[in-house]
């Protein structure tokens, strides 16, 4: 399999296609299988696409304490080095928009444009107080088993998936399904994941951002989350970041680059506007 040492841990990759360089982020606790449901197959036709698993998540290192939004930026740098990758877009999806946010942030050198999907607002709410963090899904393991938790977060239409799309794509829907559950690790690890929201400012460190910017989410993506929704903080992370562009997908909820094509459209039409110069 191949993998990355990077000092203390491995971090597994896949990468297909050819041409500039697609960083795929995943969001917490997904392994990297879920990006080859649709997405992969449609970018790595154009592109050269990088799929990982995080720490603690499929085939990775799985060490036995908590991570940060920090530490899997820096292991993002770690890969692209290995791999001799100058410069990417960076794409993430909700927790792997922090992810790229923080890239973008500390490695400049490494990243062209960004594209933030669906990301939390993470430390702090719309309105700048503390986030509520949830604290019930320990409760919900234990009430429905493991394997019903992890799929319930795709296998429903009113947070993940338009009821229309829901309704008559059901092989799409599963197969997202089961691309996240046959790598899954634990509960533990699971919680690892969930804790490192809270360890990033989402809206704080938006101005900080000096690279080509696409924040993209579903119009419908509207479920309150600790004082903050994806479609309020990706309009919020449109005011704040310099000269970025936003694009609300119609009718699509917060499984945004799933939930229909829209949202792929929109990510390679800003990429074909902004190439990787000097590669």
């Amino acid at each position: 399999m191949p993998s990355a040492n990077l000092h203390d841990i491995q971090i597994y990759y896949e990468e297909r296609g050819e041409g500039e360089t697609i960083l795929l982020a995943p969001p917490s606790w997904w392994p990297c299988d879920t990006w080859n449901v649709a997405v992969v197959p449609a970018l790595s036709q154009r592109y050269r696409t990088i799929v990982f698993d995080c720490r603690g998540t499929g085939y990775s290192s799985k060490p036995d304490h908590g991570y940060t939004i920090r530490q899997f930026a820096e292991d993002c740098a770690g890969l692209l080095e290995h791999l001799k990758i100058s410069r990417c877009h960076a794409v993430g999806f909700a927790l792997g928009g922090q992810i790229v946010q923080a890239l973008a942030i500390e490695r400049p050198d490494l990243v062209a444009t960004v594209t933030i999907a669906a990301a939390g607002a993470g430390v702090k709410a719309l309105d700048g107080g503390p986030r509520q963090a949830r604290t019930t899904d320990e409760e919900e393991i234990r009430k429905h088993g493991f394997e019903r938790f992890i799929r319930g977060h795709i296998e429903n239409d009113d947070m993940a998936f338009n009821p229309k799309f829901f309704r008559e794509r059901p092989e799409g829907v599963r197969a997202l399904s089961d691309a996240l559950w046959q790598r899954q690790t634990s509960p533990e690890q699971h919680r690892y994941h969930y804790e490192a929201r809270q360890t990033w400012d989402t809206l704080g460190n938006a101005a900080r951002i000096m690279v080509p910017t696409l924040v993209l989410c579903g119009a419908a993506d509207d479920v309150n989350r600790g004082g903050s929704t994806p479609v309020g903080t990706a309009r919020r992370l449109a005011e704040l970041v310099p000269g970025c562009e936003l694009a609300l997908i119609p009718n699509v909820k917060h499984m945004t680059f799933w939930d229909g094509n829209g949202a792929l459209h929109a990510l390679q039409d800003f990429l074909n506007r902004h190439p990787i110069h000097g590669i």
